[in-house]
């Protein structure tokens, strides 16, 4: 019952997309088209999208769309927007709940119908059309929200995993990732429970939506990797590297260049320059990285000290910690913390 009150509000037609439609159905007819135009002239920023969708930003950042304090957005795609291409510094799953739409990437097309599910890294250049009442469903997460949930939680060897790795350490990134759910309603419900949840908007939503994602990307690799759709890319040697960074992903408080190398037994040179030509980062690089990437994580999502967090991710020493902090975030790990609550 819950999902057919969800689905009927997200039906509704809002005012922006009942304007994208009307100037949609009226663009051939110039008389009318300037009479409607003339008629929203109060609607500054509306008509602004309708007549110049080329100057919509082309990029976007993670706190236009999710609210301080929260990992995730669930946003309805309006429809009848006019196309226009963009990238964003965010991870996005975009889930077609009903009809069809058309997604743009990198001068591929690709047709999407109920039950799709498209995820799309940062800083990938696409556009979605949806010109007719489908509903089109798009899930936003923070890049640190992402890392967060495969460096705590799905260590496996899932494509999701690996696509995780691609896009946030290595050189080659995966530009997409398509799965045809064929309308599973277990996949539409758990979309639909985050955005629910999201409507509660409690102390306990963002918490129980982040929780509710890890199901979501676990049962959906478990139902459906066989309809997995990925860019074709060099596959040489391309599993035994991602086991090699899902190794130091994996051990990345603990781990030496000495301990990598005779793990994959490697030399300590070739085992230094196969890092720097897979993440373009140098061994010390890539380890601080991750542990800038997972100390972030732990100031804004647990009431650790610092001391525990510097100690939880390697550091034997807190002011080392802290340093390190200061020269990636320019600011102390203490007023970080404070500013983001």
């Amino acid at each position: 019952m819950k999902y057919n009150l969800i689905m009927n509000k997200l039906s509704k037609w809002e005012k922006d997309e009942s304007l994208y439609r009307k100037y949609y159905q009226l663009k051939d007819n110039a008389e009318a088209l300037n009479e409607f135009l003339e008629a929203i002239n109060d609607e500054t920023e509306l008509k602004e999208i309708i007549i110049h969708p080329e100057n919509i930003p082309k990029y976007r950042y993670e706190d236009e769309f999710i609210s301080n304090n929260h990992n995730v957005a669930i946003i309805k795609h309006p429809r009848f927007i006019p196309f226009f291409f963009h990238e964003h510094s965010f991870f996005e799953i975009i889930y077609v709940l009903s009809g069809t739409c058309k997604q743009r990437i990198r001068g591929k097309t690709f047709t999407f119908v109920q039950g799709d599910l498209c995820l799309i890294p940062p800083n990938v250049e696409h556009g979605l059309e949806v010109f007719d009442d489908s509903l089109i469903l798009n899930i936003l997460i923070r890049r640190s929200t992402f890392l967060d949930i495969f460096i705590n939680t799905i260590r496996d060897k899932t494509e999701i995993s690996f696509f995780f790795l691609e896009n946030i350490y290595t050189r080659q990134k995966v530009r997409y990732m398509i799965y045809h759910t064929n309308e599973d309603v277990l996949i539409r419900n758990y979309i639909l429970d985050m955005y629910l949840e999201q409507l509660n908007l409690d102390e306990y939503s963002d918490r129980i939506i982040c929780s509710i994602l890890i199901i979501f990307f676990m049962q959906l690799t478990r139902r459906h990797k066989k309809s997995l759709e990925i860019p074709e890319v060099n596959q040489k040697g391309k599993a035994y590297e991602n086991q090699f960074l899902n190794y130091i992903l994996n051990n990345y408080a603990t781990v030496t260049l000495k301990e990598l190398s005779e793990h994959f037994n490697f030399s300590v040179p070739y085992c230094s320059k196969l890092i720097k030509s897979l993440t373009g980062y140098s061994f010390t690089e890539l380890l601080t990285s991750i542990r800038m990437q997972q100390g972030e994580s732990l100031l804004l999502l647990t009431q650790l000290s610092i001391a525990e967090i510097s100690d939880k991710i390697g550091y034997k020493h807190p002011e080392t910690f802290i340093r390190a902090f200061k020269r990636n975030f320019e600011t102390s790990p203490s007023q970080y913390r404070k500013g983001k609550h």
